[in-house]
């Protein structure tokens, strides 16, 4: 019998990478021109479309065909990037709300870039186990909301990639600590990736992994380093340029190397318009500060959302390629008072943990095996109704054990009443204005009846992947609905609870 491949993908803003379980040991998978990542760049011309270090050398020569970061444009609305000069590609929206990509061969979401990338992963892994992938665990940031899970599970499915399960980037990390270096205690898992930034506070006991509380911001990142670095460089140059987004994206392309010296130089020298730029460890360190004060603010939300002392953290689990810069370390170090742990590459535990769960789901569930990974997580934000007066009434708060369900009952508020709208939100803010709207419906043809004497069920349930679905009863119609959160972005839909 062919061996079954089973793999983790750890889909980064910057740089994406595979693992699967090979002589009973999990490894990073160097099939992308015999490297064990690739960067997570597209470039779509008339000819072809290429992916990886194909097309990394289009970022200069070919920037508005060249899409990278595309981790950061998952969920987000035109209006938040339209007047960003930092970005070198022409975007507009489509009809459903969803980003679009301007190329040489016409427009494509960023539902169809991500499938793109998935398609490329399936190709070459099957490709060199000459097998098809059985199944795969993808890694998304802890903060994304329910809208962002979606784009990134149904892109997997669009390319027949059989997904066991959407795992969050700390839990992975923490899972490939847990199991590679059999350790146990209460960990921190900080994640500064290209794009996101998560925390996550987990126990680990005996194959338990127990997430007690996970924040982050999906809108900080490395990226903010290189773009704040950017603007210092051109500060340096007496015969100012006339700053656009191709000449943007080219001294992002020098920062991005300016930055990875600095961290074991205190100066560094560049040319850029035939003029010499000097860059020292003291002013990159100025520039980033604020960042990193800002992802230990969030690391202080989520000590006290897990009810967790400083003290009682046994170790600082550094994921993402941004923690390798030194100021970082020292930054931990101050707020903990113990050194994070520089045995673990940064940039590899995140997919050796996808793979390590990928190969238990499969297989526990195959061979009916009893558990020997429990993995309980979290749901990142809040899930609720909006209230009059564009009120959030949390149904389910963050930090609440999956999968979950809570049930809700609605009842009318006037005489003859047949219908009203029930408007689901996600986010932490009192007021809806400033949460992630997931969907409305209108609950239509309700027998009319006094005001109060018509109950209308309603139940909220979060499955492992974090994930919402709805079911509407109204018990004396004998009527259920199921209502799948599935769409990419916001919807409207309406239940007839009499036909």
């Amino acid at each position: 019998m062919k061996k079954k491949t089973i793999i983790g993908i750890d889909f980064g803003t910057t740089n994406s990478l595979v693992s699967t379980i090979l002589e009973k040991k999990i490894k990073i998978i160097n099939n992308f021109n015999k490297k064990k990542f690739f960067p997570s760049i597209i470039h779509i011309s008339n000819k072809k479309i290429s992916i990886g270090w194909k097309a990394l050398k289009y970022l200069s020569s070919d920037a508005q065909n060249t899409i990278s970061s595309i981790k950061r444009f998952i969920g987000i609305s035109y209006n938040s990037i339209k007047k960003n000069i930092n970005i070198p590609n022409i975007i507009s929206e489509n009809n459903k709300k969803e980003l679009v990509f301007h190329t040489k061969i016409g427009k494509m979401n960023v539902s169809c870039i991500i499938e793109k990338f998935f398609e490329y992963i399936k190709k070459k892994t099957e490709k060199k186990f000459k097998n098809s992938i059985h199944g795969a665990v993808i890694t998304i940031p802890a903060y994304f909301n329910n809208i962002q899970k979606n784009i990134v599970r149904k892109a997997a499915e669009t390319v027949n990639l059989k997904i066991l399960r959407l795992l969050n980037e700390p839990t992975a990390a923490a899972i490939a600590y847990g199991l590679e270096k059999k350790k146990k205690g209460i960990i921190c898992v900080y994640d500064l990736g290209g794009g996101t930034f998560d925390v996550s506070i987990l126990k680990i006991s005996k194959g338990i992994f127990e997430v007690l509380s996970t924040n982050g911001n999906c809108k900080l990142g490395g990226d903010d380093f290189d773009k704040k670095l950017v603007y210092l460089l051109i500060s340096k140059i007496k015969k100012k340029p006339l700053l656009n987004k191709i000449l943007f994206k080219k001294l992002l392309i020098i920062a991005e190397k300016i930055k990875i010296q600095l961290s074991r130089k205190s100066l560094v020298k560049t040319k850029f318009l035939n003029e010499k730029i000097i860059c020292s460890k003291k002013e990159f360190n100025q520039l980033i500060y604020p960042f990193i004060k800002k992802t230990l603010k969030i690391l202080k939300i989520a000590l006290n959302d897990a009810n967790i002392s400083k003290k009682k953290i046994k170790d600082i689990i550094l994921v993402g390629g941004f923690t390798y810069i030194p100021l970082i370390h020292e930054c931990i170090y101050s707020f903990f008072k113990i050194k994070p742990l520089t045995s673990i590459n940064p940039m590899k535990l995140v997919a050796k943990g996808a793979g390590l769960h990928a190969n238990f789901l499969y297989f526990n569930k195959k061979k009916n095996r009893k558990k020997s990974i429990l993995l309980l997580d979290v749901i990142p934000l809040s899930i609720g109704i909006e209230l009059v007066g564009g009120l959030m009434e949390k149904m389910i708060k963050k930090n609440t054990k999956i999968p979950t369900e809570v049930i809700k009952y609605f009842t009318t508020f006037k005489d003859n009443q047949t219908g009203f709208c029930i408007n689901i939100y996600q986010g932490e803010d009192k007021y809806t204005k400033n949460c992630q709207l997931l969907t409305k419906f209108k609950i239509k043809n309700i027998i009319p009846k006094p005001a109060g004497k018509i109950k209308i069920k309603v139940i909220f349930q979060i499955d492992t992947d974090g994930l919402l679905s709805i079911i509407i009863e109204e018990k004396k119609s004998d009527i259920i609905h199921n209502i799948k959160i599935d769409t990419t972005y916001q919807q409207n839909k309406s239940i007839t609870i009499n036909k």
